[in-house]
């Protein structure tokens, strides 16, 4: 079964007709359904299943409780279903149901205002045929999909919240839900009926045998004593045939006995019978004089409330008079009310105008010159921008003619710093020149030529004269000068270059000085009005006031606009108002109030009339029922006294104690005929019946004891069953839940418990191949415990469909869950179930997760507004 689409109409959120086509939705297979909760996202599936099985998904919500609380009376409630079977490519059906439900009357009668709608269903076959009625639909419904309502839903829709418990669920629990989904129930009625007629056999040959073995030791003790009995009793293996002859003989002696007792116990009870319809006589007439007392009492307490009960009577009249006259009343108020706004908006609409007048009046003449002034703007810009260069290059001249000083200054410092290096350096090289000789001979060393004239010896070195430079000073002393000499030609090079620059700046500003002067003359050929307005404010701010101006303008035109439709509304509610109070003037005369305050006076809240009513009425049923009571009570005590009861009481006692004694003889007698006269009847039928129980129950045993585990394989029938779908449900699951958890997580059923059985659980634990171990389900994580809930959700659906005789459906809803996903999960998770859609089937997610609306694109939007919900549908 494959819907194209779905048409609601008066049901549920959905006042109006609302048309589903999943032909366009359903393109790529996978479609999401969100909106936000209780918008009526569930409801589109509660209308499939009602559509093709007259029941809804839901177990809370009854089907003719469907219908729209905010249709419009004349809309009718309907759901009509299109959908192709079997498979994308069978045959068109359609069907159209309609709930029984209470809509208006069409003509309002006095039989009242509502009428029922039946249920109605029509189908429409492919070959042009009509089926109607709702048994006749569902019949040919149910032959056509082959699955029942139960299967279907299992089948077709996946509520994650159940299979997330269901996946830590006990065993025991998993045991309730596979045997509801797969019907295994017969194996556990099967075993359970065995163990009750197993225990119910046991229970029946115990009771045979205790109840022959105790029978005898039952029996009254004097009984037991008498010589032939007693013998029989204490033999080794009782002769029960025997003692059943001897009770008979006892049994007769015994009723003769109770025979007479009962005689005496007959007599004792007439007695006693006689004096206690005595005294309850004498009883209830003392009763029901206490009781006429107590009504007198009570109701001359009541009616000290008459006086107060008349007020209330007068207030609750002329509090339903007001109430009649509520509405014009409310209606002269609304009308003054909104006259009193007008007048406030017109009075705040005049306040604004006046301002608004005030600041155009103010802004206009710069409007007026707007020309001009820009025009003084660009001039004194002009003169500003000629002031700062002036300004700039005066600055700069200065500052050049500055650093020219200095560098000549410097320059003169230098100077002498260079002649005196000179001075210096030129001293010590004629000295070094002069005590050359003295400078060579203190190169010599002893045992080395000398360089003049050869000889080893020296004999009489030259010495050199006193602060006579070497070598090494005066090279020092040479490059001092050139450095400071290298530092003067720098600064005589800068202060050259310095001179030039200043020459230039000096004949610019020349220039700027009389293009200034120029700007300043054409300043002045400006108006002085324009000058002053000019003075009052700036380009920018002319702008901003220009820019105000037209907007002050404009606003001054829809002011004056609005005024006037401000008093035009006045007046229309004036003449309202004055029509309103007129009529509700002539109302007040009509209902009996003379003025105004006499019917604000007179008017009550809803809950202080019904107060009112209340009280009025609780008085008179409580006047009525004691004023009845009393005169009935005084009819039935008329010339009747009060009676002394005492001496009866002391009779009766008396009498009831002889009729005590007699009656514990008589019932210890027949006690005794009963007990042995029982004892002889059951002795006589118990032992056939304990052979035939004793072999009914050996082979009761043997069958409960094989299907309750006590055998070889330790094994319970029922589980046996379940283990196998179960393990059939988590290969398919595992196919799922390997591709969404890339591999890691794989489940299996717990093969041991703790009490050492094997095969006979169903608790489910995963194989984390990271660690390669076996774990707990409940030590997932959230998203985790999501992905192996809808695993196994889409492996049951698989599994049920399999052992439904192979019936396909080829639509799947799902509906919430995926919140707990992170954005990684969610991919593989759509994955999945993307690849679920491209086998041909269509999967719809119910979900109002913001990830979901981004990764798919095809999607039914539920709008919850204040009056009902609306259906878009969104196709990329």
């Amino acid at each position: 079964m494959r819907p194209e689409k779905l048409v609601l109409c008066g049901w549920g959120p959905y006042k109006d007709r609302m048309e589903i086509d999943f032909t366009q939705v359903g393109k790529r297979g996978l479609f999401l359904i969100t909106g936000p909760t209780g918008a009526g996202k569930t409801t589109l599936f509660d209308a499939v299943t009602y559509a093709l099985y007259g029941n809804l998904s839901g177990g809370v919500r009854e089907k003719n409780s469907v219908r729209s609380d905010f249709a419009p009376p004349d809309a009718p409630t309907y759901v009509e279903l299109v959908m192709r079977h079997p498979g994308p490519e069978g045959q068109v059906y359609r069907i159209v149901r309609s709930p029984e439900y209470m809509r208006p009357k069409k003509r309002q009668g006095a039989s009242g205002e509502y009428t029922k709608e039946k249920e109605r269903a029509a189908l429409y076959l492919p070959d042009g045929n009509t089926v109607e009625g709702v048994q006749e639909v569902n019949r040919t419904l149910k032959e056509l999909l082959v699955l029942d309502y139960r299967q279907f839903k299992q089948i077709s829709m996946i509520a994650q919240g159940e299979f997330s418990r269901f996946l830590t669920a006990a065993p025991a629990e998993k045991t309730r839900i596979f045997r509801e989904l797969f019907d295994t129930s017969v194996c556990e009625r099967f075993a359970g009926a065995l163990k009750a007629r197993s225990a119910e056999s046991y229970k029946e040959v115990m009771e045979l045998k205790h109840r022959m073995e105790e029978a005898v030791h039952m029996l009254p003790p004097e009984e037991l004593c008498q010589g032939e009995l007693a013998e029989a009793v204490e033999a080794q293996a009782p002769d029960f045939v025997k003692i059943a002859d001897i009770l008979s003989v006892r049994v007769r002696a015994c009723a003769a006995m109770v025979a007479s007792a009962e005689k005496a116990c007959a007599s004792r009870d007439r007695e006693v019978m006689s004096l206690s319809e005595r005294l309850t006589e004498a009883n209830r007439r003392n009763e029901m004089l206490c009781k006429l007392d107590e009504a007198r009492k009570a109701y001359a307490k009541v009616m000290e409330e008459r006086k107060e009960i008349g007020r209330a009577e007068t207030e609750l009249i002329k509090a339903r008079a007001a109430a009649g006259l509520e509405g014009e009343f409310v209606r002269c108020e609304n009308i003054r009310r909104m006259l009193q706004g007008t007048e406030e908006k017109k009075r705040r609409e005049k306040q604004e105008l006046s301002g608004l007048r005030i600041k155009e009046r103010e802004l206009r003449p710069f409007y007026e010159k707007r020309d001009e002034l820009s025009e003084l703007f660009d001039r004194q810009a002009f003169l500003e921008e000629q002031k700062r260069l002036f300004d700039r290059l005066t600055g700069e001249t200065e500052r050049k003619r500055e650093e020219l000083c200095k560098l000549q200054d410097a320059y003169l410092a230098q100077e002498k710093k260079t002649e005196e290096r000179k001075a210096v350096y030129e001293a010590a090289d004629r000295a070094f020149k002069r005590a050359a000789a003295g400078i060579a001979a203190g190169l010599l060393r002893e045992g080395e030529p000398c360089p003049v004239c050869g000889s080893i010896e020296h004999p009489h070195v030259a010495v050199p004269a006193k602060d006579t430079p070497n070598e090494e000073k005066l090279r020092r002393m040479k490059e001092a000068y050139e450095e400071e000499n290298a530092v003067l030609i720098k600064l005589h090079g800068q202060a050259s270059a310095c001179r030039g620059e200043l020459s230039e700046k000096e004949e610019q500003t020349k220039q700027e000085e009389k293009r200034l002067s120029q700007a300043e003359s054409g300043l002045k050929r400006g108006g002085k009005r324009i000058r002053n307005l000019a003075q009052a404010t700036g380009p920018q701010l002319l702008r901003e006031q220009l820019s105000r101006y037209s907007v002050l303008a404009a606003r001054i035109g829809e002011k004056e606009k609005q005024l006037s439709l401000y008093g035009e509304e006045a007046d229309r509610y004036g003449q309202e108002l004055s029509e309103a109070q007129a009529s509700f003037a002539a109302a007040l005369k009509e209902a009996g109030f003379g003025s105004l305050r006499g019917f604000q006076e007179s008017r009550r809240k809803p809950g202080e009339m019904e107060e009112l009513e209340n009280r009025i009425f609780s008085f008179q049923e409580k006047e009525r029922s004691l004023r009845e009571r009393t005169e009935r009570l005084r009819e039935e005590t008329k010339g009747k006294k009060a009676a002394d009861t005492e001496a009866l009481k002391e009779r009766l006692k008396e009498s009831s104690e002889r009729k005590k004694k007699a009656a514990e003889r008589r019932n210890e007698l027949d006690h005794r005929y009963r007990e042995i006269k029982k004892i002889c009847r059951s002795l006589a039928q118990k032992q056939g019946r304990y052979q035939e129980a004793q072999k009914e129950y050996g082979l009761v045993r043997d069958l409960y004891q094989l299907a309750s585990g006590k055998n070889s394989m330790r094994l319970i029938f029922e589980q046996y069953v379940l283990s196998g779908y179960f393990e059939e449900i988590l290969r398919a699951a595992n196919l799922r839940l390997l591709r969404m958890t890339d591999g890691r997580y794989e489940l299996s059923r717990e093969e041991e418990v703790s009490d050492g059985r094997t095969k006979d659980s169903l608790e489910i634990r995963v194989m984390d191949c990271y660690t390669g171990k076996y774990r707990s389900v409940k030590t997932l994580s959230g998203g985790e415990t999501f992905k192996a809930s809808l695993s196994l959700a889409l492996g049951m659906s698989d599994v049920i469909q399999s052992y439904s005789g192979g019936i396909r459906v080829d639509t799947l809803f799902i509906d919430e869950g995926f919140g707990s996903l992170d954005s990684e999960s969610l991919e593989q998770a759509c994955h999945t179930l993307q690849s679920l859609a491209e086998k041909d089937r269509l999967i719809g997610i119910i979900s109002h997760v913001p990830e979901l609306a981004e990764k798919i694109e095809n999607q039914v939007v539920i709008e919850k507004t204040r009056v009902g919900s609306r259906v878009k549908v969104v196709v990329c």
